[in-house]
Protein backbone atom coordinates (compact mmCIF):
# COMPACT_ATOMS: atom_id res chain seq x y z
CA UNK A 1 0.00 0.00 0.00
CA UNK A 2 1.65 3.56 -0.78
CA UNK A 3 1.96 5.41 2.01
CA UNK A 4 2.25 9.37 1.78
CA UNK A 5 5.79 10.71 2.58
CA UNK A 6 3.52 12.65 5.45
CA UNK A 7 2.98 9.30 7.30
CA UNK A 8 6.81 8.67 7.60
CA UNK A 9 7.10 12.04 9.22
CA UNK A 10 4.28 11.88 11.32
CA UNK A 11 5.56 8.59 12.74
CA UNK A 12 8.83 9.27 12.99
CA UNK A 13 8.31 12.03 15.19
CA UNK A 14 6.05 10.00 16.97
CA UNK A 15 8.51 7.69 17.80
CA UNK A 16 11.47 10.45 18.23
CA UNK A 17 8.84 11.26 20.83
CA UNK A 18 8.44 7.40 22.77
CA UNK A 19 12.12 7.55 23.11
CA UNK A 20 11.58 9.50 25.89
CA UNK A 21 10.03 7.57 28.08
CA UNK A 22 11.96 4.80 30.15
CA UNK A 23 8.93 2.24 30.29
CA UNK A 24 5.57 2.20 31.02
CA UNK A 25 2.56 0.03 31.42
CA UNK A 26 0.06 -1.52 29.93
CA UNK A 27 -3.18 -4.10 30.44
CA UNK A 28 -0.92 -5.20 33.48
CA UNK A 29 2.44 -5.51 31.37
CA UNK A 30 5.84 -3.44 31.41
CA UNK A 31 7.37 -2.76 28.52
CA UNK A 32 10.67 -0.64 27.89
CA UNK A 33 10.13 2.34 25.52
CA UNK A 34 12.59 1.47 22.16
CA UNK A 35 10.63 -1.85 22.12
CA UNK A 36 7.35 -0.57 22.45
CA UNK A 37 7.66 1.66 19.55
CA UNK A 38 9.41 -1.04 17.48
CA UNK A 39 6.61 -3.56 17.81
CA UNK A 40 3.59 -0.67 17.70
CA UNK A 41 5.67 1.35 14.65
CA UNK A 42 3.72 -0.14 11.84
CA UNK A 43 -0.02 -0.15 13.14
CA UNK A 44 0.45 3.54 14.17
CA UNK A 45 1.89 4.23 10.30
CA UNK A 46 -0.95 2.33 8.87
CA UNK A 47 -3.31 4.18 11.62
CA UNK A 48 -1.93 7.54 10.23
CA UNK A 49 -2.23 6.83 6.93
CA UNK A 50 -6.26 5.66 7.31
CA UNK A 51 -6.80 9.49 9.20
CA UNK A 52 -5.19 10.91 6.29
CA UNK A 53 -7.18 9.10 3.68
CA UNK A 54 -10.52 9.92 5.53
CA UNK A 55 -9.68 13.66 6.22
CA UNK A 56 -9.29 13.49 2.31
CA UNK A 57 -12.55 11.70 1.90
CA UNK A 58 -15.07 13.90 4.33
CA UNK A 59 -13.53 17.22 2.71
CA UNK A 60 -12.92 16.20 -0.52
CA UNK A 61 -15.80 18.58 -2.01
CA UNK A 62 -15.27 21.52 0.54
CA UNK A 63 -13.23 24.65 0.30
CA UNK A 64 -10.55 23.03 2.43
CA UNK A 65 -9.66 19.53 0.99
CA UNK A 66 -7.28 18.35 3.94
CA UNK A 67 -4.02 19.52 1.59
CA UNK A 68 -0.83 18.13 2.46
CA UNK A 69 0.45 21.25 4.86
CA UNK A 70 -2.78 20.76 7.12
CA UNK A 71 -1.53 16.93 7.74
CA UNK A 72 1.95 17.96 10.04
CA UNK A 73 0.10 18.41 12.96
CA UNK A 74 1.75 20.60 15.55
CA UNK A 75 4.74 19.34 15.13
CA UNK A 76 6.14 22.73 13.51
CA UNK A 77 5.83 25.86 15.53
CA UNK A 78 4.83 28.13 12.72
CA UNK A 79 2.06 25.60 11.30
CA UNK A 80 0.52 26.01 14.73
CA UNK A 81 -3.26 27.06 13.38
CA UNK A 82 -6.12 26.41 15.91
CA UNK A 83 -9.00 26.57 13.65
CA UNK A 84 -11.75 23.64 13.63
CA UNK A 85 -9.45 21.92 10.66
CA UNK A 86 -6.61 21.56 12.71
CA UNK A 87 -9.09 20.20 15.69
CA UNK A 88 -10.68 17.64 12.87
CA UNK A 89 -7.29 16.67 11.93
CA UNK A 90 -6.07 15.78 15.71
CA UNK A 91 -9.28 13.54 15.99
CA UNK A 92 -9.01 11.60 13.30
CA UNK A 93 -5.59 10.87 13.13
CA UNK A 94 -6.18 9.73 17.06
CA UNK A 95 -9.07 7.72 15.84
CA UNK A 96 -7.67 6.19 13.21
CA UNK A 97 -3.93 5.30 15.11
CA UNK A 98 -6.40 3.91 18.18
CA UNK A 99 -8.76 2.01 15.33
CA UNK A 100 -5.80 0.14 13.73
CA UNK A 101 -4.11 -0.64 17.01
CA UNK A 102 -6.93 -2.29 18.30
CA UNK A 103 -7.84 -4.51 14.84
CA UNK A 104 -4.53 -5.45 14.75
CA UNK A 105 -4.38 -6.86 18.75
CA UNK A 106 -7.64 -8.90 17.55
CA UNK A 107 -5.63 -10.50 14.53
CA UNK A 108 -3.21 -11.34 16.69
CA UNK A 109 -0.64 -9.37 15.41
CA UNK A 110 0.35 -8.66 19.06
CA UNK A 111 1.61 -11.59 21.66
CA UNK A 112 0.90 -9.07 24.29
CA UNK A 113 -2.84 -8.26 23.98
CA UNK A 114 -5.91 -10.47 22.18
CA UNK A 115 -10.02 -10.47 22.29
CA UNK A 116 -11.10 -8.57 25.75
CA UNK A 117 -12.85 -11.46 27.13
CA UNK A 118 -13.68 -9.57 30.56
CA UNK A 119 -17.20 -9.56 29.86
CA UNK A 120 -17.83 -12.87 28.67
CA UNK A 121 -20.16 -15.62 30.64
CA UNK A 122 -22.00 -11.85 31.66
CA UNK A 123 -25.79 -11.10 30.67
CA UNK A 124 -25.90 -8.19 28.27
CA UNK A 125 -29.39 -8.34 28.20
CA UNK A 126 -33.11 -10.42 27.64
CA UNK A 127 -31.79 -13.43 25.79
CA UNK A 128 -28.35 -12.95 25.43
CA UNK A 129 -24.96 -13.21 26.91
CA UNK A 130 -21.33 -11.66 26.63
CA UNK A 131 -19.43 -14.10 24.83
CA UNK A 132 -16.85 -14.51 21.75
CA UNK A 133 -14.11 -12.24 20.97
CA UNK A 134 -14.73 -8.74 21.27
CA UNK A 135 -12.37 -6.30 19.74
CA UNK A 136 -9.98 -4.70 22.89
CA UNK A 137 -10.25 -1.45 22.36
CA UNK A 138 -8.96 -0.41 26.02
CA UNK A 139 -5.83 -2.06 24.66
CA UNK A 140 -5.82 0.10 21.18
CA UNK A 141 -6.67 3.38 23.51
CA UNK A 142 -3.96 3.17 25.93
CA UNK A 143 -1.56 2.42 23.41
CA UNK A 144 -2.57 5.00 20.46
CA UNK A 145 -2.88 7.54 23.49
CA UNK A 146 0.64 6.96 24.90
CA UNK A 147 1.84 7.93 21.25
CA UNK A 148 -0.09 10.41 19.87
CA UNK A 149 -0.25 12.31 23.06
CA UNK A 150 3.24 12.29 23.50
CA UNK A 151 3.92 14.82 19.95
CA UNK A 152 2.12 17.68 22.22
CA UNK A 153 4.76 18.82 24.73
CA UNK A 154 3.47 22.16 25.29
CA UNK A 155 1.39 23.41 28.28
CA UNK A 156 -0.13 26.77 26.36
CA UNK A 157 -3.60 26.55 24.87
CA UNK A 158 -3.10 25.33 21.50
CA UNK A 159 -1.52 22.59 23.27
CA UNK A 160 -4.36 21.78 25.14
CA UNK A 161 -6.59 21.99 22.51
CA UNK A 162 -4.92 19.86 20.33
CA UNK A 163 -5.13 17.14 23.89
CA UNK A 164 -8.45 17.48 23.93
CA UNK A 165 -8.71 16.92 20.21
CA UNK A 166 -7.40 13.78 20.14
CA UNK A 167 -9.26 13.00 23.13
CA UNK A 168 -12.50 13.26 21.24
CA UNK A 169 -11.12 11.21 18.59
CA UNK A 170 -10.64 8.42 20.90
CA UNK A 171 -14.24 9.24 22.76
CA UNK A 172 -16.45 9.08 19.57
CA UNK A 173 -20.03 9.20 21.40
CA UNK A 174 -22.49 6.44 19.36
CA UNK A 175 -25.27 4.22 20.34
CA UNK A 176 -24.28 0.40 19.59
CA UNK A 177 -26.46 -1.07 16.94
CA UNK A 178 -29.93 -2.29 17.81
CA UNK A 179 -29.03 -2.60 21.78
CA UNK A 180 -28.92 0.85 23.85
CA UNK A 181 -25.49 0.24 25.85
CA UNK A 182 -23.85 3.31 25.16
CA UNK A 183 -19.60 3.02 25.29
CA UNK A 184 -17.99 5.90 26.52
CA UNK A 185 -14.21 5.31 24.70
CA UNK A 186 -13.09 6.49 21.36
CA UNK A 187 -13.91 4.12 18.77
CA UNK A 188 -16.06 1.82 21.30
CA UNK A 189 -18.63 4.23 20.60
CA UNK A 190 -18.93 2.82 17.01
CA UNK A 191 -18.41 -0.74 17.75
CA UNK A 192 -21.32 -2.88 16.66
CA UNK A 193 -22.85 -6.17 18.81
CA UNK A 194 -22.48 -9.56 16.53
CA UNK A 195 -24.42 -12.35 17.88
CA UNK A 196 -24.84 -15.97 17.71
CA UNK A 197 -27.70 -18.56 18.04
CA UNK A 198 -28.03 -21.43 20.28
CA UNK A 199 -30.70 -23.92 20.73
CA UNK A 200 -32.20 -26.97 20.03
CA UNK A 201 -32.81 -27.72 16.10
CA UNK A 202 -31.72 -24.32 15.05
CA UNK A 203 -33.91 -22.39 17.29
CA UNK A 204 -32.55 -18.86 19.00
CA UNK A 205 -33.30 -19.62 22.37
CA UNK A 206 -30.40 -17.94 23.18
CA UNK A 207 -27.82 -15.52 21.90
CA UNK A 208 -23.77 -15.15 22.72
CA UNK A 209 -22.75 -11.76 21.37
CA UNK A 210 -19.44 -9.68 21.00
CA UNK A 211 -18.63 -6.23 19.99
CA UNK A 212 -16.74 -5.54 16.92
CA UNK A 213 -15.21 -2.87 15.39
CA UNK A 214 -17.13 -1.02 12.23
CA UNK A 215 -15.92 -0.23 9.07
CA UNK A 216 -13.69 3.36 9.68
CA UNK A 217 -15.72 5.52 7.72
CA UNK A 218 -18.72 5.67 10.37
CA UNK A 219 -16.00 7.44 12.99
CA UNK A 220 -14.68 9.46 10.12
CA UNK A 221 -18.32 10.47 9.40
CA UNK A 222 -19.50 11.25 13.12
CA UNK A 223 -16.08 13.34 13.63
CA UNK A 224 -17.30 15.19 10.48
CA UNK A 225 -20.84 15.94 11.97
CA UNK A 226 -18.37 16.92 15.28
CA UNK A 227 -16.65 19.29 12.85
CA UNK A 228 -19.68 21.27 11.70
CA UNK A 229 -20.45 21.87 15.43
CA UNK A 230 -16.93 22.36 17.12
CA UNK A 231 -16.83 24.91 20.02
CA UNK A 232 -14.64 28.31 19.74
CA UNK A 233 -12.81 28.72 22.94
CA UNK A 234 -11.39 32.20 23.91
CA UNK A 235 -7.87 31.62 25.41
CA UNK A 236 -6.25 33.56 22.97
CA UNK A 237 -5.61 36.61 25.32
CA UNK A 238 -3.15 36.69 28.04
CA UNK A 239 -3.22 32.52 28.39
CA UNK A 240 0.36 32.03 28.36
CA UNK A 241 2.92 29.58 29.90
CA UNK A 242 2.76 31.10 33.85
CA UNK A 243 1.03 28.78 36.58
CA UNK A 244 -2.39 30.77 36.76
CA UNK A 245 -2.80 30.62 33.07
CA UNK A 246 -2.26 27.13 32.57
CA UNK A 247 -4.13 26.74 35.74
CA UNK A 248 -7.32 28.40 33.95
CA UNK A 249 -6.53 26.80 30.49
CA UNK A 250 -6.98 23.61 32.09
CA UNK A 251 -10.03 24.50 34.25
CA UNK A 252 -11.56 26.14 31.24
CA UNK A 253 -11.02 22.52 28.84
CA UNK A 254 -11.99 20.63 31.89
CA UNK A 255 -15.22 21.89 31.88
CA UNK A 256 -15.88 21.34 27.92
CA UNK A 257 -17.16 17.55 27.11
CA UNK A 258 -14.38 15.58 26.04
CA UNK A 259 -15.99 14.18 23.05
CA UNK A 260 -16.33 17.71 21.68
CA UNK A 261 -14.07 18.97 19.29
CA UNK A 262 -12.48 22.57 20.10
CA UNK A 263 -11.13 25.72 18.54
CA UNK A 264 -9.06 28.88 19.21
CA UNK A 265 -9.35 30.84 15.69
CA UNK A 266 -11.87 31.12 13.07
CA UNK A 267 -10.86 29.50 9.84
CA UNK A 268 -9.65 31.61 6.95
CA UNK A 269 -11.30 32.04 3.62
CA UNK A 270 -10.26 28.85 1.82
CA UNK A 271 -11.92 30.21 -1.16
CA UNK A 272 -9.02 32.30 -2.14
CA UNK A 273 -4.91 31.78 -2.27
CA UNK A 274 -2.77 32.59 0.55
CA UNK A 275 0.60 31.20 -0.25
CA UNK A 276 1.78 32.07 3.56
CA UNK A 277 -0.66 29.50 5.15
CA UNK A 278 -0.06 27.15 2.44
CA UNK A 279 -3.87 27.77 0.69
CA UNK A 280 -4.46 27.07 -2.58
CA UNK A 281 -7.67 28.76 -2.95
CA UNK A 282 -11.34 26.77 -4.93
CA UNK A 283 -9.58 28.22 -8.69
CA UNK A 284 -9.43 25.10 -10.53
CA UNK A 285 -10.92 22.81 -8.48
CA UNK A 286 -13.30 20.33 -9.59
CA UNK A 287 -16.95 20.13 -8.60
CA UNK A 288 -19.65 17.70 -9.31
CA UNK A 289 -23.40 18.70 -10.51
CA UNK A 290 -24.55 15.73 -12.21
CA UNK A 291 -24.40 11.76 -11.51
CA UNK A 292 -25.82 8.72 -9.84
CA UNK A 293 -25.48 8.85 -6.23
CA UNK A 294 -24.13 12.10 -5.30
CA UNK A 295 -25.94 13.15 -1.48
CA UNK A 296 -26.78 16.90 -1.62
CA UNK A 297 -23.56 18.21 -0.36
CA UNK A 298 -21.69 17.07 -3.66
CA UNK A 299 -24.62 17.87 -5.82
CA UNK A 300 -24.26 21.65 -4.08
CA UNK A 301 -20.15 21.41 -4.45
CA UNK A 302 -20.18 23.66 -7.55
CA UNK A 303 -21.87 26.26 -5.76
CA UNK A 304 -19.74 25.90 -2.72
CA UNK A 305 -16.39 25.52 -4.50
CA UNK A 306 -16.98 28.64 -7.84
CA UNK A 307 -19.88 29.90 -7.18
CA UNK A 308 -19.91 31.44 -3.54
CA UNK A 309 -16.27 32.19 -4.45
CA UNK A 310 -16.75 34.39 -7.34
CA UNK A 311 -16.12 32.04 -9.86
CA UNK A 312 -17.46 30.50 -12.92
CA UNK A 313 -18.27 26.77 -13.53
CA UNK A 314 -16.80 25.91 -16.91
CA UNK A 315 -17.99 22.47 -18.39
CA UNK A 316 -15.35 20.40 -19.68
CA UNK A 317 -15.38 17.54 -21.65
CA UNK A 318 -12.92 14.63 -21.48
CA UNK A 319 -12.31 11.23 -23.24
CA UNK A 320 -11.59 8.43 -20.83
CA UNK A 321 -10.16 5.07 -22.91
CA UNK A 322 -11.07 1.95 -20.64
CA UNK A 323 -11.04 -1.76 -21.61
CA UNK A 324 -14.39 -3.46 -22.03
CA UNK A 325 -15.62 -6.73 -23.90
CA UNK A 326 -13.24 -8.98 -22.37
CA UNK A 327 -12.90 -12.71 -23.61
CA UNK A 328 -11.05 -15.53 -22.23
CA UNK A 329 -9.37 -17.71 -24.84
CA UNK A 330 -8.11 -21.02 -24.60
CA UNK A 331 -5.47 -21.23 -23.50
CA UNK A 332 -4.30 -19.07 -21.56
CA UNK A 333 -5.33 -15.18 -22.14
CA UNK A 334 -7.71 -12.89 -21.81
CA UNK A 335 -8.56 -10.30 -24.84
CA UNK A 336 -9.88 -6.60 -24.17
CA UNK A 337 -11.34 -4.45 -26.49
CA UNK A 338 -10.53 -0.53 -26.12
CA UNK A 339 -13.76 1.47 -25.47
CA UNK A 340 -13.80 5.19 -25.04
CA UNK A 341 -16.56 7.42 -23.25
CA UNK A 342 -16.73 11.05 -23.20
CA UNK A 343 -17.61 12.57 -19.90
CA UNK A 344 -18.54 15.23 -18.70
CA UNK A 345 -15.98 17.45 -15.81
CA UNK A 346 -16.78 20.67 -13.77
CA UNK A 347 -14.16 23.23 -12.87
CA UNK A 348 -14.14 26.57 -11.18
CA UNK A 349 -12.63 29.52 -13.24
CA UNK A 350 -12.47 33.11 -12.65
CA UNK A 351 -15.25 34.89 -14.41
CA UNK A 352 -14.22 36.14 -17.35
CA UNK A 353 -11.77 38.46 -18.14
CA UNK A 354 -8.28 38.05 -20.47
CA UNK A 355 -6.33 36.68 -17.75
CA UNK A 356 -8.96 33.88 -16.88
CA UNK A 357 -9.36 32.93 -20.78
CA UNK A 358 -5.59 32.67 -20.50
CA UNK A 359 -5.09 30.62 -18.12
CA UNK A 360 -8.01 28.43 -19.80
CA UNK A 361 -6.30 27.89 -22.22
CA UNK A 362 -3.05 26.76 -21.06
CA UNK A 363 -5.07 23.93 -19.04
CA UNK A 364 -6.29 22.64 -22.06
CA UNK A 365 -3.26 22.94 -24.28
CA UNK A 366 -1.03 21.04 -21.65
CA UNK A 367 -4.43 18.13 -21.85
CA UNK A 368 -5.56 18.18 -25.59
CA UNK A 369 -8.29 15.92 -24.45
CA UNK A 370 -9.24 18.44 -22.04
CA UNK A 371 -11.25 21.32 -23.74
CA UNK A 372 -14.00 23.31 -23.21
CA UNK A 373 -17.54 22.55 -24.35
CA UNK A 374 -18.74 25.42 -26.85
Amino acid sequence: MFVHWEVFFYVFILLTHMRSYCCWSVNNFLMTGPKAYLIYSSSVAAGAQSGIEECKHQFAWDRWNCPERALQLSTHSSLRSANRETAFVHAISSAGVMYTLTRNCSLGDFDNCGCDDSRNGQRGGHGWLWGGCSDNVGFGEAISKQFVDSLETGQDARAAMNLHNNEAGRKVDLRIHSISLKIKHAVKGTMQKTCKCHGVSGSCTTQTCWLQLPEFREVGNYLKEKYHRALKVDLLRGAGNSAASRGAIAETFNSISRKELVHLEDSPDYCLENRTLGLPGTEGRECLKKGKNLNKWEKRSCKRLCGECGLAVEERKAEMVSSCNCKFHWCCAVKCEQCRKTVTKYFCVKKGGQRGRNESAAIRRKNPRLRKKH
